[in-house]
């Protein structure tokens, strides 16, 4: 049986004393990921195993992680392609000799860096030159000879895509860590890097094998079973599932003006084969970025209108960024209302925004447009105090900052009628 609305909604959806980190959630950081007990209490509530639980704007993969933990065919989509690697990895048990394959790829790293003409070849070939520039820039010449080496050592796996795949994420997570990791950034972990001229190299070799021994033993005990989820590099304005088909959408849309998550993601996504070029492509894609130009703007419901025009008589172009966000929130919400079965929730936590010392009500606009452009029904708004100690947002610069904005998110229940 499926628990009432108001019964969930009267529980702690806070979870500041949870541990949030338990199975695979802790493996790579994301920054301004909702905890998993949140995704999980609606997955529970709202749906039976075996029920399709989806995630069209799927970030770290948390809502899949929970569906497959909780025996639901999980379904998810994300145009960053590290979102795609990270849920991949963090939804594959594999049955695999670790203490054969650890030791085995730190060996090879260190041999093939010993390989000095092999690496440097690699380094000034292998990158494009905007590529280069930007490798050059924030990784010390040491650092990059080891992460090369490591890329070469796992690509000897190439043949077994799930452990080179690991292997990939693994990599990643010493580059974007809440220090910046090995690279000469600090704060990567919370999306905008800044260079910090002091920083000392650590060896990415040595933290890379630390990463290792962490966290393989935390894949080789994941559930083994049949609901695998899916998981596809796509846009949730065109999500490629069928209608009426999901009994539950658990998701977590950027932010209006905040988080730039291909700003960091790019750190480790230049090592494993992606140019800056096609990383730019890719971003300038995504919801709630501030390109404008060529925009088909279009109106909208009332109460948003009111909120823009309120914007605009500050500043026109932040007026325009925010219209055209909400615009394609309106185009995702589209999609999520066809594939949704009659009847069932569709839940969007989302944080506030704040553009020019105006509360923008993104919550409350993006309910009204659900409820006027689209159909869906309205069935709450709930608040959720963010943990500070635990919710990473972006570097705070001393300034008026979204760290001191952003203390709330809401949590938009949505229903299909």
């Amino acid at each position: 049986m499926y628990e009432s609305l108001s019964t969930v909604l009267s529980s702690d959806l806070n979870f500041h004393n949870e541990v949030s980190t338990y199975s695979s959630h802790g493996i790579h950081v994301f920054a301004a990921k909702f905890p998993p007990q949140l995704p999980r209490i609606f997955i529970e509530s709202f749906t039976q195993p075996g029920d399709i639980v989806l995630d069209p704007m799927n970030g770290s993969g948390t809502t899949l992680l929970e569906s497959y933990i909780l025996l639901r065919r999980g379904m998810g989509c994300d145009i960053d392609p590290l979102s795609i690697k990270m849920t991949r990895v963090k939804t594959t048990p594999l049955d695999v000799d670790f203490n054969r394959v650890i030791p085995e790829i730190i060996d090879n790293a260190y041999c093939l860096l010993k390989e000095t003409d092999k690496i440097n070849n690699m380094l000034n070939y292998r990158f494009d030159k905007e590529t280069k520039e930007f490798i050059d820039y924030w990784f010390f010449p040491e650092t990059q000879m080891e992460l090369m080496a490591l890329i070469l050592a796992i690509e000897k796996y190439s043949n077994n895509e799930q452990i080179k795949e690991l292997l990939e994420v693994i990599f990643s997570g010493i580059i974007i860590t809440k220090s910046g990791g090995v690279s000469r950034a600090i704060d990567l972990a919370h999306s905008r890097p800044h260079f910090d001229p002091e920083k000392k190299p650590k060896s990415a070799i040595k933290a890379f094998e630390q990463r290792l021994l962490k966290f393989t033993p935390v894949i080789s005990t994941l559930p083994v079973h049949r609901y695998n989820p899916i998981i596809w590099q796509g846009n949730a304005k065109n999500i490629c599932v069928d209608d009426d088909s999901v009994h539950l959408i658990v998701t977590s849309p950027p932010y209006a003006n905040a988080i730039d998550y291909m700003r960091a993601n790019k750190f480790s996504l230049v090592w494993l084969g992606e140019p800056i070029s096609k990383l730019r492509e890719i971003r300038s894609t995504s919801i709630g970025n501030e390109a404008t130009a060529n925009f088909k703007m279009e109106t909208l419901p009332k109460y948003s209108e009111d909120i823009l025009k309120t914007l605009k008589s500050k500043n026109v172009k932040k007026e325009a960024i925010l219209r055209k966000y909400y615009i394609e929130m309106r185009d995702a919400m589209k999609e999520m209302h066809r594939v949704l079965i009659s009847g069932h929730y569709a839940i969007l936590v989302v944080g506030t925004s704040t553009m020019c010392g105006i509360d923008v009500k993104t919550p409350q606009c993006l309910a009204n447009i659900a409820e006027q452009d689209i159909g869906f029904s309205l069935e709450a708004i709930q608040s959720r105090v963010l943990d500070r100690n635990r919710r990473m947002m972006p570097f705070s610069n001393g300034k008026t900052s979204i760290e001191q904005r952003m203390l709330t998110e809401e949590i938009i229940i949505l229903k299909k009628k």
